[in-house]
């Protein structure tokens, strides 16, 4: 395959980070000869058509704020008959198309109007999230906007306004916003009650200078086969040709969070039943002992740059399907993540 092309396919990828791709068409598939990938114009093009025309769910709302000299965006969606201060979950999108309106395909918000919980979908700038990674290309790309700034004024007036417990503030997202997810806490860990990464380890550029006050609870959900955030450590998205930075592999992200979380040197790992068997899939769940905060990971053995539980895609191109990888059916992820933050809280 050719560099132009893997550039263009890895650019497909990351705008919509996993859930779904920008050339993902509902029609049957193209064959080799006939698929003809997108040129990076294009592909953001159509992304962004895509996240503007996406079907707004129920009293969903698009509001605006200044922080860190820039006006912001932010869609809310809170429960019908909500009143008083909730749980609020903000739900991070990946790279390359920085529109809050793409998160609303992973379905939080569905889950947020049965339990009466508040979900946030912010915007990040220009190509995605300023999560520390900051190489040349990265900062060519999107700039470097005070993202800190921008979810600290959000809480701040989440709590102001009573919309926000102060007590359940969560945060979740994937590739790059999980990434962002992990700066968040190393840097807002006061006002997170837990954190959940998915398809994301930890920036090379945050193990030195992340040291959050408190430890906060964290869960991972990670492929081993991911071709995007390399399980091993190492670049990102090495086959695009440019420099989208490095991470840890999984084993140093993990302990890096158990030491930030004061765990102790016991690691447990349970294997999960193997419910689809045609995905070829297995999933284990690795716990970090005697935590003052939990420490979970959901490691996708033979999974890729996708969340588990994620609905069949069809790809006009093929090569796009190699890239993102396998999606597991053995769990829901988006289940998993819910469940796990709503059981936390600040102490």
């Amino acid at each position: 395959m050719g560099r132009g092309v893997l550039r263009s396919a890895v650019m497909s990828l990351c705008v919509t980070a996993l859930v779904a791709c920008a050339t993902t068409e509902n029609r049957p598939q193209q064959s080799r000869s006939d698929a003809q990938p997108p040129g990076p114009e294009s592909v953001v093009q159509k992304a962004r058509a895509r996240a503007a025309a996406a079907e707004l769910p129920p009293n969903a709302a698009l509001k605006r704020i200044t922080a860190g000299g820039r006006e912001r965006e932010y869609w809310i969606v809170r429960p019908a008959h909500s009143e008083g201060p909730r749980p609020v979950v903000f739900v991070l999108h990946g790279g390359a198309v920085a529109d809050g309106r793409q998160t609303f395909r992973y379905g939080f918000q569905t889950l947020g109007a049965r339990d009466d919980v508040v979900t946030v979908h912010p915007s990040g700038v220009g190509a995605g999230w300023n999560d520390g990674r900051n190489t040349p290309f990265l900062l060519a790309r999107g700039g470097a906007p005070d993202d800190v700034a921008f979810f600290r004024s959000m809480i701040n007036t989440l709590i102001t306004e009573g919309v926000a417990d102060p007590r359940r503030i969560y945060i979740t997202g994937g590739s790059n916003g999980g990434m962002m997810t992990q700066r968040l806490v190393c840097e807002l860990s006061d006002k997170i009650a837990g954190a959940a990464p998915f398809v994301a380890l930890l920036p090379s550029t945050l193990e030195a200078p992340c040291r959050p006050p408190r430890p906060t609870p964290m869960l991972f959900i990670l492929g081993t086969t991911d071709r995007m955030m390399p399980f091993g450590g190492g670049a990102v998205a090495p086959m695009s040709g440019d420099d989208r930075g490095t991470v840890l592999g999984f084993d140093r992200t993990f302990a890096f969070w158990a030491d930030r979380n004061r765990c102790g040197l016991q690691v447990s790992r349970e294997e999960l039943a193997d419910t689809d068997p045609t995905d070829g899939t297995r999933i284990y769940v690795q716990r970090a002992e005697s935590c003052a905060r939990p420490l979970i990971a959901y490691v996708v053995e033979g999974g890729g740059h996708r969340l588990p539980g994620e609905l069949p895609r069809i790809y006009s191109d093929p090569r796009l399907a190699q890239l993102s990888g396998v999606s597991s059916a053995d769990i829901d992820g988006k289940s998993v993540i819910w469940t796990f933050l709503l059981s936390q809280s600040l102490q």
